[in-house]
C-alpha cells in the first residue's frame, strides 16, 4: 500500500476526535467518520483507489459546507500541508515552473536594451540621425535544468505522491533531487540565495512553499477545510439531513417564547432542523449525531428532553399550520449507521413516545441514515435518498 499516507476507519466514534487529516499531529493520516464503509473484502489495489476516492469526498464536503478552504498558511506562517496543497494547485493553473533567466546579445531576435545598446556601442551620425553599429538584445532563456526548476519538480513530485488525489493529480515528471534522501542543505541553501536576490512576488511565495515542503514546517492548525472535530461533525451532520429531506424553510416555522416581568422579553425560539413535507403530512425531523446506529446500545439514544420537545413541537405545529386539523404532524430522529446491507440507506429501528401518552401522533419514529450514502447524495447529487424512502420506511417499519 502507498506508505506515503495512512487512511483510518474507526470501529467506534472514541478512536478519534477528528475527521480529516489529522493536522494537529501530522498530515500523513486521515480519518473517516466511524464506520464510513466496510474495506474488509477489497484487494489492496482497490483500497487504494477507495480511500482516495472516499477522502476526496470528505474533503469535498468540509470545503463546501465549511468555506474556509485555505491554500496558504495561517497568521502568516506557512505549513507544509498547505504548501503543498499550493504547489500542486499552482501546477495545474500553470504548469511546471520554468527558471527564466535575461540574457543580452547582439543577434538579431529579441527586444532591444537601449541602455546596454548606448552603452557598449560605438554610434556614428548620418544626416543628423544616431546610427548603432550594433543592437544589444535581450532573449529570455528558458532551461528546465537549472537547480530552482529542478528543486520545485522534486517538491511538486513529493507532494502529488501525497496528497495529489485531493486535486486529482496523481503523477509528475521526476526531478535529479529526492526530497528524502537528498542534502537538504544544499537545497536550503540555494533556495534562500533566491529568495535574497529576487524582486518577483510570485518568485518569493513559490519559494517560501518550497522551503515549507523540504523542512517539514507543521503546526497545530484549526478551522480549515482539510479537518474538523469529530463533535463538530454533528452540524455537518444535521446540514445534510436538512438538505436532503427538507422540503421546507425552517425559518417560517419557529416557535417564539417569552417572558412577561411585566413587559414583554423575548426569549430564545425553538428551532426545528427539518421539516419535511409528504403529501398531507409535516415530518419535524431532529438530527442527531449519536452512536446508537453503531452500537446498538440504548444509551446513545436521544434522552428525554430530545423526546419532549418533540411533542412539544408537534402540538405547536399542529395548532398554528393554517387548516391544521385536516394536516398530520409526525416526528422522525434521524441517527448515523453504515449499513451492511446493499441497497438499504435507511433503516427504522424503533420509536420514542411519553409513557401514558397513546396518541399516535406523538410516536416519534427513530430511524438510521446511512452516512456514506448521505454524503454522497450531497456530492454526487444522486437520488437514493429521497422523502419517499424516508416515509416508506418508517411506515412499513412502524
Amino acid at each position: 500500500m502507498n506508505n506515503n499516507i495512512k487512511f483510518l476507519i474507526p470501529k467506534d466514534k472514541k478512536e478519534i476526535s477528528y475527521i480529516g487529516f489529522n493536522l494537529e499531529e501530522d498530515n500523513s493520516t486521515f480519518a473517516f467518520p466511524c464506520q464510513y464503509f466496510d474495506d474488509t473484502k477489497l484487494t489492496l489495489q482497490e483500497k487504494i483507489s477507495t480511500y482516495k476516492k472516499e477522502a476526496k469526498n470528505i474533503l469535498s464536503l468540509l470545503k463546501g459546507i465549511k468555506k474556509e478552504y485555505l491554500y496558504g498558511g495561517v497568521n502568516s506562517e506557512l505549513f507544509q500541508f498547505h504548501s503543498m496543497i499550493w504547489l500542486i494547485q499552482d501546477f495545474i493553473d500553470h504548469g511546471y515552473y520554468n527558471e527564466t533567466e535575461v540574457v543580452s546579445d547582439i543577434k538579431q531576435n529579441g527586444k532591444i536594451n537601449w541602455k546596454k545598446t548606448i552603452k557598449n556601442n560605438s554610434i556614428f551620425f548620418n544626416n543628423n540621425n544616431i546610427i548603432y553599429k550594433e543592437f544589444v538584445r535581450d532573449k529570455a532563456i528558458i532551461n528546465s535544468s537549472q537547480i530552482l526548476a529542478q528543486i520545485y519538480k522534486a517538491c511538486l513530485k513529493y507532494s502529488v505522491e501525497r496528497i495529489g488525489f485531493i486535486l486529482g493529480v496523481e503523477k509528475t515528471e521526476g526531478s535529479i533531487f529526492n526530497i528524502e534522501t537528498c542534502d537538504k542543505s544544499y537545497l536550503n541553501h540555494h533556495l534562500n540565495i533566491e529568495l535574497n536576490s529576487t524582486f518577483n512576488d510570485y518568485k518569493k511565495s513559490l519559494i517560501n512553499h518550497l522551503l515549507s515542503i523540504i523542512n517539514n514546517q507543521n503546526s497545530k492548525i484549526k478551522n480549515n477545510g482539510f479537518s474538523i472535530y469529530d463533535n463538530e461533525f454533528e452540524y455537518i451532520f444535521e446540514y445534510l439531513i436538512n438538505k436532503t429531506f427538507g422540503t421546507e424553510n425552517v425559518k417560517d416555522f419557529y416557535n417564539s417564547y417569552a417572558y412577561y416581568i411585566p413587559e414583554r422579553i423575548s426569549a430564545s425560539k425553538l428551532r426545528p432542523d427539518t421539516i419535511m413535507k409528504y403529501e398531507n403530512t409535516y415530518y419535524i425531523i431532529d438530527a442527531k449525531y449519536y452512536n446508537y446506529g453503531y452500537t446498538q446500545n440504548h444509551r446513545d439514544l436521544p434522552q428525554a428532553s430530545s423526546i419532549s420537545k418533540q411533542i412539544s413541537y408537534n402540538h405547536y405545529l399542529q395548532k398554528s399550520l393554517p387548516n391544521g386539523k385536516n394536516i398530520k404532524v409526525k416526528s422522525i430522529f434521524l441517527l448515523p449507521y453504515s449499513s451492511k446491507k446493499e441497497g438499504e440507506y435507511l433503516k427504522y429501528v424503533g420509536y420514542a413516545k411519553q409513557d401514558n401518552n397513546n396518541d399516535e401522533n406523538d410516536k416519534i419514529a427513530i430511524c438510521l441514515v446511512d452516512l456514506k450514502e448521505l454524503v454522497d447524495t450531497f456530492i454526487l447529487r444522486n437520488n437514493n435518498l429521497t422523502p419517499k424512502l424516508l416515509v416508506k420506511t418508517i411506515t412499513n417499519g412502524g
